[in-house]
């Protein structure tokens, strides 16, 4: 059933058809897109301002999620034959599964929205790896609720895509959509509940220590997820959580603290410049690298030598 508050159907204003039919009839300035950048995510932030908006019957081929991040807006949409009037404010989330047909008319305050993709088949994935059925689990379209867990992992995704790093990019982005895709399960799904196993004693001492070599001697690399979870011989849901219960640290986390080390054994050494340490342990700049480099230490690598 869809959720979010129907009412009459209102008057809408006027539309040109092809424009709409096109998608948008809107200006305005893209702020980030992560376009193919990260393997399971797509992010899109955008302010501009629209008039209407459509999504013609299965032209969707994602799972849409929207976070709104603007000053309050109204919207009506026409969903399934029914029509919706909305109160759009900060923190304000819809949900639109894929093939979902949509349209939708705006006021004239600025738009501004944060928009994140997730394929089909990986939601399937991670529903398969949470011991859920994945033919059974439908995601509801919703227009209007609010889910304090998927705005923080909006946030968190725009504001790592923002920053540029490409410390960990690909674990970090593929950590956020697991998150996102258990979230979405979770709130947004004909599941809604968690899933049936939990895992309580974290990684075998002998997983553990393989999937800490396997880190250890690709510190410089982007390591994904998909590879750390496949070397421990599980699903990357219960990888990530496994993980933590054993270390304490998400991979990221992990990653990160481990890149920071070896970067104080080499500014010990001083054969090398901080720029050549920065981009040796994989850090885009060395700004990058004193960024994190403080956030452990407290001293810049300039300070710490």
């Amino acid at each position: 059933m869809m959720r979010g508050a129907t009412i009459d159907p209102p008057t809408r204003p006027k539309i040109d058809e092809g424009r709409a039919q096109s998608g948008h009839n809107w200006r305005g300035d893209w702020i980030v897109n992560s376009r193919d950048r990260w393997r399971n995510l797509k992010i899109i932030r955008n302010r501009h301002h629209v008039r209407e908006s459509v999504i013609t019957p299965g032209k969707l081929t994602f799972h849409l999620i929207t976070v709104y991040m603007g000053a309050p807006s109204r919207q009506q949409s026409l969903l399934s034959g029914r029509n919706y009037n909305i109160l759009q404010t900060a923190g304000s989330v819809a949900v639109i599964p894929a093939a979902t047909a949509l349209r939708s008319w705006y006021d004239e305050v600025e738009q501004d929205d944060v928009y994140l993709h997730l394929e089909p088949g990986f939601v399937k994935s991670v529903a398969a790896g949470a011991d859920l059925d994945p033919d059974r689990i439908e995601i509801v379209p919703t227009l209007e609720s609010r889910s304090p867990a998927i705005e923080s992992l909006a946030r968190m995704a725009f504001d790592e895509l923002q920053r540029g790093d490409a410390v960990a990019t690909n674990l970090y982005a593929d950590s956020l959509a697991n998150l996102l895709a258990v979230q979405l399960i979770r709130e947004y799904s004909s599941a809604r509940q968690p899933p049936a196993r939990r895992y309580v004693n974290g990684l075998t001492n002998k997983k553990l220590a393989l999937v800490l070599d396997l880190i250890e001697s690709d510190l410089s690399e982007d390591l994904s997820l998909k590879v750390l979870a496949a070397a421990a011989g599980l699903s990357e849901y219960h990888f990530l959580r496994m993980f933590k219960q054993s270390t304490g640290l998400t991979p990221h986390q992990y990653v990160i603290g481990q890149r920071i080390e070896r970067a104080k054994e080499l500014l010990r050494k001083g054969d090398m410049t901080i720029t050549e340490i920065a981009y040796l342990l994989g850090f885009s700049t060395p700004a990058h690298f004193t960024h994190h480099f403080r956030r452990k230490t407290g001293l810049t690598p300039r300070d710490f030598c």
